[in-house]
């Protein structure tokens, strides 16, 4: 066990605090797995891939810098790089210069990829709501919902002040 000194000064989770906890981090890591598993098996993309098609379909001439991806869809830098390509490999994006930057490089999500997209997201939003969505009340959703988004903003600001 920890000296007494770390003891005092810990704020240490309640017997009540430690259940929700695991079950939350046990309910999150399985949801995720089967996502992840059902994207992979049916349409050969991760949720990390899935995640950079949606951010693309959703921009402007369906087209974004690989810096913005990396922000927008919490996927370290290098990632970016690795999904884009293995998914322009497939014809799903083009890599093309920043047209507003030369220093830069833009993804584009090709038609093939849009369709890839469209088909995926029916599977996905589907499992979605079989897996989570159709256990849990509204309010405990947006609830849900609004906590995780403050807990993002939090390790946000947290990340930024320290870079």
């Amino acid at each position: 066990m920890a000296d007494t000194t770390q003891d005092q000064t810990v704020r240490w989770l309640t017997a009540a605090e430690q259940v929700a906890w695991r079950n939350w981090i046990s309910g999150t890591t399985v949801l995720f797995r089967a996502f992840e598993r059902e994207l992979v098996a049916n349409f050969d993309i991760t949720m990390d891939d899935y995640a950079l098609l949606v951010l693309l379909s959703e921009s402007e001439d369906r087209c974004a810098r690989m810096s913005e991806l990396s922000d927008d869809a919490i996927v370290p830098r290098p990632q970016v790089t690795y999904r884009v390509s293995r998914l322009e490999k497939r014809g799903l994006v083009k890599r093309r210069p920043c047209t507003t930057d030369a220093r830069g490089t833009e993804a584009h999500l090709t038609d093939a990829g849009m369709g890839l997209l469209e088909e995926a997201a029916a599977h996905h939003v589907t499992n979605v709501r079989e897996l989570f969505l159709d256990h849990i009340s509204g309010e405990e959703f947006c609830t849900l919902g609004e906590a995780m988004g403050r807990v993002h903003d939090r390790i946000t600001e947290r990340a930024a002040r320290r870079a």
